[in-house]
């Protein structure tokens, strides 16, 4: 073997143990503290039914209305008005926090278009008990923190292509501490609702229906 190589040989092996570690650690570090800030979304956790835990709270997929907008103008053309129906339970005081502080919404189609939230349908009137989240957080319809224990019900609507209807899945993220600069979102995605509700009161689906203020 050449003497260069006898010389550069050890130095080299060196390099290859120790470049991985000097450049993964930075990046796992940063990534982590995105996702602890928040600034980077959580992987959801996929839900198998219509029920889900998270951070303290237990969340339930009702399911979802399809063109009961309520207003008297309607979705601009190639687009529907979708509302989820979820109800909401949380644990204890810490859980209500969190609700309080964050809860935030998303719908994903089976090509994995995303849509958040609209406001163009906010002056709706719900049913009675029944919450749309706005201004960050989930609350009663007091506008005050919902009571360890007690079930809210909300509605989130959501503006999508017609296309997308039939396969929308829906994301909830909430963080899991009550610390300002580190929130440490977690999120849980469930599938595509058997059924359809009707925010007047009325079954809308074929199965098992709910209305929104059940």
């Amino acid at each position: 073997m050449p003497w260069w190589r006898r010389v550069h040989l050890p130095y080299l092996l060196g390099l290859c143990v120790l470049l991985p570690p000097a450049v993964g650690v930075p990046w796992w570090v940063e990534r982590q503290a995105m996702l602890d800030q928040g600034t980077m979304p959580p992987s959801p956790a996929l839900v198998s039914g219509s029920t889900a835990d998270l951070a303290g709270s237990e969340w339930e997929l009702r399911g979802m209305a399809v063109g009961e907008s309520g207003a008297t103008s309607e979705p601009p053309e190639g687009t529907e008005l979708v509302d989820a129906v979820f109800r909401v339970t949380p644990s204890d005081d810490t859980a209500s926090e969190l609700l309080e502080s964050s809860c935030r919404f998303r719908v994903i189609d089976a090509r994995d278009r995303s849509w958040e939230p609209t406001s163009s349908f906010s002056g709706r009137e719900m049913p009675e008990g029944v919450m749309t989240p706005s201004f960050g957080g989930c609350t009663d319809p007091d506008r005050e923190r919902i009571a360890a224990g007690s079930d809210q019900s909300l509605v989130v609507p959501f503006l999508v292509p017609k296309d997308a209807v039939d396969s929308l899945r829906f994301e909830v993220r909430v963080p899991t501490s009550t610390k300002a600069d580190a929130p440490k979102p977690a999120a849980v995605l469930f599938p595509h609702p058997e059924r359809q509700v009707n925010e007047k009161g009325a079954t809308a689906s074929s199965g098992n229906g709910a209305d929104a203020s059940d």
